[in-house]
This record gives C-alpha cells, structure tokens and sequence, in this order.
C-alpha cells in the first residue's frame, strides 16, 4: 500500500509541469479574448480598452449600463442631449421607451461593435416595434426621405401629426428619429441586435475602471472666513445684512485710503 501511494504522488508529480502548462494557455487565451473584445473607434470610444465597470464614477446617464459600457463622461452627456431633444413633449411610455434606445449607445456589447451595423446601432424588431407602438399616438413631422420617413417634431417642422397618421413602419420611425439600423431578425446564434437589454445584466460586471474623484476647490479667504462665522452663530442681522455690510466695508476703506493720501 505504501509502495501504491509512492507511485502515485511521483507519477503526479511528474505530470504537475505539464497541467501548469496547461493551466497557463487557458489564462493567455482567456487574455487574448478579452483583449479582442476592444470599444470601437467609429463609435467615437477608446479603442485601447474594452468595456469597464464604471459604475458610481462619473457617467450621468444611462445608468443600467455603467457596470460594463465603453461610454466615458462625454458620451453620455451627447446621449443626454439627443433624448431632451427627443422627450420633448412625448407621452411617458414613448420617452420611456426613447431612452433606452438612445442608451443603447453605452451597451456593452454594442460598444464593441457587436450590434452594429455601418457604424449604426442595430435594434432587434420586436424592440424597435414596442417603441414604435409606444409613440403612436405622439406627434412627429414627416421626414425628407420620402413617403413614410418620420422626423421630430422640432420647431421647424411645418406640419406635425400623430406617428400612425405618418407611418406604419417601425424601423422606419426608429431610423428617422434616432438613427438607428433595424434587424431583419431577432437576435440568434448568428444575429445579434439590441433588445433593450443590457449586456451587463446578462454578462455581469466587466473589469473596473481607474478612477478617482476630482479634488475639491480649495476654499477662498472670503469663504473660509464665512464658514467660520456661521459655525460660530453670528448675529441674525448680521447674516440678513452680510452683503450690504461688506460692500459698506469695502467702501470705508476706500474712502479712508484716498483720505490717507489727501
């Protein structure tokens, strides 16, 4: 029985090389692969880097994307911008729907060019119809592409009108309105499209993103001179009357400096 376990533990160790080696290959491929999965440039991201958590730092939209997202500050500030102009006068249901299309733009999966199409974001059908069926009823403006094209209703428009008074094409409402590329098909194991479900739902956190919190103003003179007052309880009148008081002060030493030199 001795002479057994010998046997074993030497024949283990003489394979422990090879499964190290084995072990490290998997680690480098797993590597590699996430190296792939770079952000796109023609999406205007980093293409350095793939996506990060970014969750709690510096984004101000589109939160159900910051775990995994190649979006920085700026871009979901242009996200920001694009849905005020499209929310503008829309029933809840149809900005609702509005926003998680324009947020498409931090998904994951969509920043690094998976559900893109000629560098435009591709929705699934099904999602592109819920949007269209949501705004039905919200006024837009024909678009210049036609018959059927549909365009925001913003204060050039000439004529507005209902969207299904317009169209009855959804993927021709979800290109006039936001841009966006329709799939033929759902999303498959050879079609992939945006749903309105994020990739960090169904993929978790992606690795973390460096950050840190910017430094705060150092305080003024003025201001720290304040700050002392209050904490200290000055006077109700003087807290009511501390511009008057200070513009008076300012005056006195003025009058008192040109009286010096006189």
């Amino acid at each position: 029985q001795v002479a057994s376990m010998t046997w074993m533990i030497s024949n283990t160790l003489r394979h422990a090389p090879l499964v190290v080696l084995l072990m490290l290959q998997l680690y480098a491929a797993g590597a590699e692969s996430e190296q792939e999965d770079s952000c796109s440039k023609v999406l205007g991201f980093n293409e350095s880097s793939g996506p990060k958590d970014r969750s709690s730092q510096d984004l101000s939209f589109c939160d159900e994307h910051h775990k995994r997202t190649c979006c920085e500050k700026n871009h979901t500030k242009q996200v920001r911008t694009a849905f005020a102009a499209f929310s503008h006068e829309r029933s809840g249901r149809c900005a609702q729907l509005g926003r998680l299309a324009f947020c498409s733009l931090c998904d994951g999966d969509v920043g690094i060019g998976m559900k893109v199409s000629e560098n435009l974001i591709l929705l699934c059908p099904s999602f592109c119809k819920l949007w269209f069926q949501s705004c039905a009823d919200d006024y837009f403006a024909p678009g210049t592409g036609g018959a059927g094209s549909v365009a925001p209703c913003g204060p050039s428009a000439l004529v507005c009108s209902p969207l299904s008074e317009i169209t009855q094409d959804p993927a021709a409402f979800c290109a006039g309105v936001g841009g966006f590329e329709v799939a033929e098909a759902e999303e498959g194991a050879d079609e992939f499209c945006y749903d309105g479900v994020p990739a960090a739902k169904m993929k978790g956190k992606a690795p973390r993103a460096p950050w840190s919190p910017p430094k705060r103003k150092e305080r003024t003179m003025w201001r720290r001179m304040m700050d002392e007052w209050y904490r200290s309880g000055i006077p109700y009148w003087v807290e009511e009357n501390a511009p008057g008081i200070a513009i008076a002060i300012v005056a006195a030493a003025v009058a008192w400096n040109i009286a010096g030199r006189g």
